[in-house]
């Protein structure tokens, strides 16, 4: 009976494990190196790198950092993208939303095409519309029993508007992704008497309100959140949160270390500006899904000298601590979720110079295992 479905798959032209479905439900980040043209200008490109890519400004003129995968036949996916950011500051409110479609086609199990469009809206007085179009090509692989990884070469191109140039963007992405469908994880919420953390990788956005001690505020909404960006991109001048991108790694029952990490390189014209946004806390389960955390946070800017006070000084650092509360809930096959209110102090800083700055976020994660 064996040989007799061997050979019917050979004859199909696949093999037993080929004929499963290619596509899986999924939900994933991705961020990596873009370059970025205005088109026709024959100017000088904008070399991006971040990962995983914030939820402001990039987006509008590169990529969407989270994506979802939703099958539709056995070689055929849909490929949703999306980012949000609603900032207000000094009476300035400025809105980006960039979404993308596009068909994802599997070539193999592991290799992959596609095809589709993109929106971009960005709204600060007036609104504006932007559209373009995308192609990709990707691999995809295994990264555990339950995480999923793809690295894929994408051409974006965006038609101009009376706020933003056309542009083409040629990107190598690196993306993480876990299942929505098949068979659920253990609750995220279980008893703290038991092993109340599981290994996993999560990913944060939602709303924060950084407030510059004798200074004004920043506030608003971004998905992803904006991590160390902002600072990055001000030379330090700007807020940062905590850290995008973070991992969930046991110790013991009740206890567990979270190490939080987002990068950020920009370069243009001559000018260079890198940012580390890296941080480290201790959650502690308290019961189901309630948790408490606290921790510490650095992050490290270099820059091309002249950006900062000193015209000689090619790096700061700015240190912070952070406070937490959350609860955590599945969500749906792989896939758990947690919402927190999150409490961060950043110390002033001689380096860049900066004042203190308090941050209070309510942040949602969403977290993919790792076993």
């Amino acid at each position: 009976m064996r040989n007799t479905t061997l050979i019917a798959a050979l004859l199909a032209g696949t093999t037993p494990a080929g004929a499963q479905q290619l596509w899986h439900s999924e939900i994933g980040v991705q961020g990596g190196y873009a370059r970025i043209q205005i088109s026709g200008s024959g100017g000088n490109p904008a070399d991006v790198f971040e990962f995983p890519t914030m939820g402001y400004l990039i987006p509008l003129i590169g990529y969407a950092p989270v994506f979802v995968t939703i099958p539709l036949a056995d070689r055929i996916a849909l490929e949703p993208t999306v980012s949000l950011a609603q900032l207000a500051s000094g009476g300035t409110n400025v809105t980006t939303v960039r979404l993308g479609v596009r068909g994802n086609y599997a070539i193999t199990a592991h290799f992959y095409g596609g095809l589709g469009g993109v929106v971009n809206y960005a709204s600060s007085g007036n609104e504006q519309f932007q559209l373009g179009a995308q192609l990709g090509a990707g691999y995809r692989f295994g990264l555990g029993p339950r995480l999923n990884g793809r690295v894929e070469a994408d051409w974006i191109s965006t038609r101009g508007n009376a706020t933003l140039a056309a542009r083409n963007v040629y990107a190598l992405l690196f993306g993480l992704s876990a299942r929505l469908d098949g068979p659920a994880r253990a609750a995220a919420a279980r008893p703290a008497t038991d092993r109340a953390w599981q290994p996993s990788v999560g990913l944060v956005g939602g709303y924060s309100n950084a407030h510059s001690v004798g200074g004004g505020s920043i506030t608003g909404v971004l998905v992803p959140g904006f991590g160390g960006s902002l600072t990055t991109l001000g030379g330090g001048g700007t807020p940062p949160q905590p850290p995008t991108l973070f991992a969930i790694i046991p110790l013991g029952r009740r206890l567990a270390i979270e190490p939080g990490l987002d990068l950020h390189r920009i370069q243009s014209g001559g000018q260079t500006s890198f940012g580390a946004n890296v941080g480290a806390r201790l959650n502690v389960a308290v019961h189901g899904g309630w948790y408490g955390a606290v921790g510490g946070q650095l992050i490290y800017l270099q820059a091309t000298p002249g950006t900062f006070a000193d015209p000689n000084r090619g790096s700061a650092t700015v240190t912070g601590a952070t406070l937490a509360w959350g609860y955590r809930f599945p969500i749906g096959g792989q896939i758990s979720g947690r919402t927190e209110l999150n409490y961060s102090m950043y110390a002033k800083s001689s380096d860049i110079p900066s004042p203190p700055v308090n941050v209070t976020g309510l942040l949602f994660g969403l977290m993919m295992p790792l076993k």
